[in-house]
């Protein structure tokens, strides 16, 4: 016989008949169902209608109760992982869509607990932090409905030599929808798109093309890997750090591609952490940078007057000319104008883009889970390494005996020493004018999949290596080709090592960038 037991509901009487409790219908919602059987119940429990201590009940109900939230917190993080692998590849039921019809203000992500092994707070491995960004990107992705095609508004035509004004246009139409799939298509000169089996690596390719031409764009200033908005007052008025910040959103929840190269103090203003102080190295006007310093390194009060008159316009424009008697003073302007000058002009495009960042909850993502976004943000881009590439494929042989496998077997093992030549440098051709051109591991993932990294929640498809065998009339393809959308690099056969190399990345220099689909 089982009897139904309503947690903490602990009876006030020793001699209260469990059978009897009763139970108000419109709180079966919040009732957790314990069941124990008479026949288990420790010894010196009466075997009838009533329970010798209902101290004792309480503990064991407080024992089932904890066992039940600690088998549904083990499932919550089961689920967050169970479905992707190691191998670069992300099942299709991964990333299934959740119909969401407004934008996300918050992030469904696990909350830092002690035992929680996706808190960011208690990551100390690299391990740890990839599966921590894994989960949250896919969190993200879940809001969404990338499963389904766009509408119309999201159709992006492409035009390569500008691909920022082609993105521009899609992302100012006022019925673009960033919760929807892309549906990309690049344009040739002659205005017609380049043929495509599905969107996935037209997407890819664009999404990759159009964060690097972001951040390589007016808006952003400084070395390549420590980029920070600019002003442009045009584009100020017009709300275009706005859109940059749903472009960054769009890319990073879509593809898992972050910007990588901003600045410390940039990210730092985006997830609301404490910026650090500025510096005159921040300062990208050449001319301000060389007045200011001048001011700074005076070592005597009437050094810096003359120098303060030399950058008196400047100073003004700053709101920083005045009259310093002694060299504290004179640090005090310094500081002020650099402070201005970094942080305080720059005010109302930095509230812009953190505006655009809130599409898709990437805004909200950043202020709670700053520590794991941040490589995605600033740091600089990963090197791909040789292994992770020959890792990423699987290779799709002939039948073990046949012919044809034996030309397989060969031009793998071509395959494999090209790409430690490649990862080497060593791989280039020469071009007219004597100029070589080196290709990089990066572009060969580009040329197989658009992607010029492999994406932190991974490849939806399972990236394959199949082979170019002669037709029947004896023709044979001598260079690689690939389709980015099923991400399939098909390689040439019955070459020497020399042909195989040249052809290879020949192939691959020539290529419309994201292969033959």
């Amino acid at each position: 016989m089982y009897i139904p037991l309503k947690v903490g509901d602990i009876a006030s009487e020793e001699e209260e008949e469990l059978e009897n409790v009763q139970v108000d219908p419109e709180e079966e919602e919040d009732i957790i169902p314990v069941i124990i059987e008479r026949d288990e119940l420790p010894q010196g429990h009466h075997s009838g209608h009533e329970m010798e201590s209902i101290e004792e009940r309480r503990r064991l109900i407080q024992e089932q109760d904890s066992a039940y939230e600690e088998s549904l917190l083990l499932d919550q993080q089961k689920e967050s992982y169970d479905n992707v692998t190691p191998a670069g590849v992300v099942s299709a039921e991964a990333t299934a869509a959740v119909p969401s019809t407004t934008t996300v203000s918050s992030v469904p992500f696990p909350a830092s607990t002690s035992n929680n092994v996706m808190s960011a707070s208690t990551s100390t491995t690299a391990t740890d932090t990839s599966h921590d960004l894994r989960g949250l990107l896919l969190s993200l992705q879940s809001a969404a409905e990338l499963a389904e095609p766009g509408p119309t508004s999201n159709c992006v035509n492409v035009v390569r030599s500008n691909v920022l004004e082609s993105a521009m246009r899609t992302f100012r139409r006022r019925a673009f929808n960033p919760l929807k799939r892309l549906d990309v298509v690049f344009v040739d000169t002659c205005g017609t798109g380049e043929g495509s089996v599905d969107s996935g690596g037209p997407n890819r390719e664009f999404i990759r093309l159009l964060m690097k031409a972001v951040v390589e764009s007016k808006y952003f200033v400084g070395p390549q890997n420590c980029k920070s908005l600019a002003l442009d007052s045009l584009g100020l008025s017009r709300g275009t750090y706005k859109v940059l910040g749903m472009m960054f959103s769009v890319c990073l929840v879509h593809g898992g591609v972050g910007p990588r190269v901003l600045s410390r103090r940039l990210f730092a203003q985006l997830s609301g952490l404490p910026a650090p102080p500025v510096d005159i190295t921040e300062v990208d006007d050449t001319e301000l940078h060389d007045q200011l310093d001048k001011i700074q390194r005076a070592e005597t009060i009437e050094e810096p007057r003359t120098a303060m008159v030399e950058a008196s316009n400047s100073l003004h424009m700053l709101g920083a000319l005045c009259r310093v008697s002694n060299l504290q003073e004179r640090d005090d302007l310094v500081q002020a104008a650099l402070g201005y000058y970094v942080e305080g002009r720059m005010e109302m495009p930095l509230k812009q883009l953190k505006e655009g960042l809130e599409t898709l909850g990437v805004l909200n993502a950043l202020e709670v889970h700053s520590s794991v976004l941040e490589e995605l943000f600033c740091g600089g881009v990963p090197t791909l390494l040789a292994a992770s590439l020959l890792d990423l494929f699987k290779i799709d042989y002939s039948q073990r005996g046949s012919s044809r496998r034996a030309l397989e077997e060969v031009a793998i093992g071509y395959w494999r020493d090209w790409i430690i030549q490649v990862e080497d440098g060593d791989a280039a051709v020469e071009v007219e004018g004597g100029e070589k051109i080196e290709i990089t591991l990066e572009d060969v993932l580009v040329f197989a999949s658009g992607a010029s990294a492999i994406p932190p929640f991974g490849f939806t498809e399972y990236p394959r290596i199949t082979f170019l065998h002669e037709d029947l009339n004896g023709n044979r393809r001598m260079f690689p080709e690939a389709n980015t959308c099923a991400i399939t690099l098909k390689l040439p056969i019955g070459h020497d090592y020399e042909e195989f190399c040249q052809f290879m990345t020949t192939g691959i220099i020539q290529s419309p960038v994201f292969g033959v689909a």
